[in-house]
């Protein structure tokens, strides 16, 4: 097979549609660099500052102060007993695979009540709003 000399174009090649690809994950890059501090700074931490603020912790519960009766809250109740969960009345639905849900064979027990929830949205280069010639 033969190469092309250098600085010569390659048949098919589309180097203004790779630039601008390129340029996009140069762009997403820059965003990712400036977005880490605030969703994954937590990670820079050191492990004596993540010591010390737990020692700090302890001491202020160790430091926690005997309210008077009056000021105290009462023990929590359980909810079980406020709120009784009976059995259901109606009977189980009858379907071809005697289930309730996406694949019901009954339209009224289906899930997707509301049309389909999942859109084919088109290939990635329409996504990414890339030129189709520039991708391999």
């Amino acid at each position: 097979m033969d190469r092309p000399a250098q600085g010569q174009a390659v048949a098919g090649t589309n180097y203004v549609s790779q630039d601008s690809i390129w340029k996009d994950h140069i762009r997403y890059e820059i965003d990712a660099y400036r977005k880490w501090p605030e969703e994954w700074g937590f990670l820079q931490t050191s492990y004596k500052d993540l010591v010390r603020t737990e020692s700090q912790k302890r001491e202020r519960e160790a430091r926690k102060i005997e309210l008077p009766p009056p000021l105290t809250l009462p023990p929590i109740t359980p909810i079980s007993r406020y709120s009784k969960v009976f059995p259901s009345t109606q009977p189980y639905p009858q379907t071809t695979s005697k289930e309730v849900g996406w694949r019901s064979s009954q339209p009224h027990l289906s899930l997707e009540k509301y049309g389909k929830y999942a859109r084919p949205k088109g290939g990635l280069t329409k996504q990414l709003n890339w030129p189709p010639e520039g991708v391999d």
